[in-house]
């Protein structure tokens, strides 16, 4: 009983979706939706995105669910979420995890449901399952996509060091050409000008030699949860001295009134915080930074992002808030492997329309700024999670747009408390008793 209940949830899902693709526009109508319905909204989508075999999707909105059911005190759909987060990590033969959540779930249904046919009954079955199938074994498709996927990371490996190597090139060139002088041109040449910060020292290799300036071995690229653990550098003079082994720069809150452009030394740099500062800009040279990942420069005194962000082809994510800008670059659309954006508190009257270019941000606050529309390409970022637009100055019309062009995005507005699905599923019944 419970298995054809969960079929025909996952059904309704599917036909819901279906009848709010061609749902006309005044079907939009803003309105608050309680957090009970959320939940089970949530839940139920989380449910067809299993169906539909998107692991990912699933876990986020039934841990969403999940939330709003503790908050609420929902015990029945609490359960529920419980139940289908622990089929989920069955199909991602993740015993630990299937197991833990499917034990959840079964104590919840145990306190609720008195029915003898019940979900606590149901659910014994699938625990069983979990717990007497062999996650080990690995299918011969298995390996074949993990194959397929390193050879991937390294071909992005192999295609980011020839881009290194290119550059390296071109600045060899350049300083042959610069030293390709007379004489009497050296004698009448002004000397070098003199940096603040000290010149790199190349650290020794295994066999004794150093690393030539213009050979740097570059390191293994680190998750994000990786980077953000890890302890870096928290002096600017302290890095420089050896820039190519700093992988991750702290400069935050120590009253900086400028970047300056050494920045650009670091080759192998991931991880950059000069947030709380007093930077009025940013230099040029931030575009040398390739391998960076994580750049974090907000509540700071910037009014415009330099048109060299867009070589920051490895940027996860990037906060710009809490600053003076009116605008983003339209080079925000270059950076294709940006999943996170945060342009709040600023100045911003419009957002660029090749912002529908960067179509891997998941995350996308822009709240407290002075913006009255988004542009339609907007809705070309199909993976946009969670969109912050509160504090704006739109219209109950503009907002009908943007919920129509982004139904599956979380949107939180300045006129409505917490998240909302503009026009996602209408919600199910609410269920306290059981099957």
């Amino acid at each position: 009983m419970h298995a054809r209940l969960l079929r025909s949830l996952c059904g309704m899902a599917l036909l819901l979706a279906f009848s709010i693709t061609f749902m006309p526009l005044e079907g939009f109508a803003q309105r608050k939706v309680p957090s009970k319905e959320l939940a089970a909204r949530f839940i139920k989508l989380g449910m067809s995105y299993r169906e539909g075999g998107d692991a990912d999707n699933a876990l986020y909105f039934l841990n969403k669910g999940l939330n709003l059911s503790r908050q609420t005190k929902n015990r029945y759909w609490e359960a529920a979420a419980y139940e289908m987060i622990g089929l989920v990590y069955k199909d991602l033969r993740d015993k630990d995890r299937a197991v833990q959540n499917l034990q959840k779930a079964r104590r919840i249904y145990n306190d609720i449901i008195r029915s003898p046919n019940g979900s606590q009954v149901a659910i014994e079955r699938e625990l069983e399952q979990a717990q007497m199938m062999d996650y080990n074994s690995v299918s011969e498709n298995e390996n074949e996509t993990a194959l397929a996927q390193q050879v991937e990371v390294l071909r992005n490996q192999v295609d980011l060091l020839k881009s290194e190597n290119a550059a390296l090139r071109e600045e060899i060139a350049m300083l042959r050409s610069e030293n390709s002088f007379t004489p009497n041109r050296l004698e009448a040449a002004p000397p070098p000008p003199q940096s603040q910060y000290p010149a790199p020292q190349a650290p020794p290799r295994a066999n004794g030699a150093y690393n030539s300036a213009f050979n740097v071995e570059p390191i293994n690229m680190l998750d994000l949860d990786a980077l953000e653990n890890m302890n870096g550098f928290t002096s600017l003079e302290e890095a420089l001295k050896n820039p190519d082994a700093v992988v991750k720069l702290d400069l935050q809150n120590n009253g900086m009134k400028a970047l300056p452009p050494e920045i650009g030394r670091f080759r192998n740099l991931q991880y950059l915080n000069v947030s709380r500062n007093q930077l009025s800009e940013l230099p040029r040279e931030i575009g040398n930074l390739a391998r960076l990942q994580v750049l974090n420069v907000s509540g700071n005194q910037i009014d415009i992002v330099p048109a060299e962000l867009r070589r920051l082809q490895s940027l996860k994510q990037l906060n710009l808030s809490a600053n003076l800008l009116k605008k983003l670059p339209p080079e925000i659309g270059s950076l294709t492997k940006l999943e996170f954006l945060d342009a709040g508190e600023n100045r911003l009257t419009q957002v660029p329309a090749a912002i529908g270019l960067a179509t891997n941000i998941r995350t996308l606050y822009l709240r407290t700024n002075s913006l009255t529309t988004l542009p339609p390409e907007i809705g070309k970022l199909k993976r946009l999670r969670d969109l912050d637009i509160d504090d704006n100055f739109f219209t109950d019309e503009d907002l009908d747009l943007v919920f129509a062009t982004l139904p599956d995005t979380n949107i939180i507005t300045q006129t409505q408390q917490g998240a909302q699905t503009g026009g996602g599923e209408e919600p199910l019944p609410e269920n306290n008793g059981g099957q």
